[in-house]
């Protein structure tokens, strides 16, 4: 079987065009796995924030002391530096990380206009504040049902990715 010069131009332009299509939906496919990832991220970090604000607070004392104690006033049978600098690596992510949930969360409120601020507030109470909010509370001290808490809590986590990952997070039209 012979191939025509015609024949193999038309292969290769149909083969090249099917190629970058299937790598622009690949690609595609990873920016919203990506997307994806970093609002489950955020999330994930909103669920916890509670928890790791009362295990901050004790933290940034302990640290300071770990600081100013030496190794060998240190009760422990099997201890190297590599630990400790762990240990105070480990308290001062946690620390930092409260400290930028804090910082963007401020962010996003500044960002808000004042009819925005009630999609804010939702987030604080259900995240944020030290008392634990149901929807269903949320929705009782706001005076609006659940459905319009989840709602307003849904718009507030869409505006989220931009201010915890800049740039990255906007999703640009091909």
């Amino acid at each position: 079987m012979h191939i025509t010069e015609k024949q193999l131009k038309l292969i290769t332009e149909t083969a090249s065009r099917e190629a970058i299509r299937a790598f622009k939906e690949d690609e595609d496919k990873r920016n919203q796995e990506k997307h994806d990832r970093r609002l489950r991220n955020i999330k994930l970090l909103l669920k916890h924030y509670r928890a790791l604000v009362l295990h901050c607070e004790k933290l940034e004392d302990d640290l300071i002391k770990l600081e100013n104690t030496s190794i060998q006033d240190l009760d422990i049978d099997e201890i190297n530096v590599e630990s400790i600098e762990s240990i105070k690596q480990s308290k001062t992510k946690s620390i930092a990380m409260v400290y930028f949930v804090r910082g963007k969360m401020e962010a996003y409120k500044r960002s808000c206009s004042e009819d925005e601020l009630k999609y804010f507030r939702v987030l604080e109470m259900k995240y944020l504040t030290k008392r634990k909010y149901t929807t269903q509370d949320i929705a009782d001290e706001m005076n609006i049902d659940t459905r319009t808490a989840h709602r307003w809590l849904d718009k507030a986590f869409k505006e989220l990715p931009v201010i915890f990952f800049g740039v990255d997070a906007i999703k640009f039209e091909r």
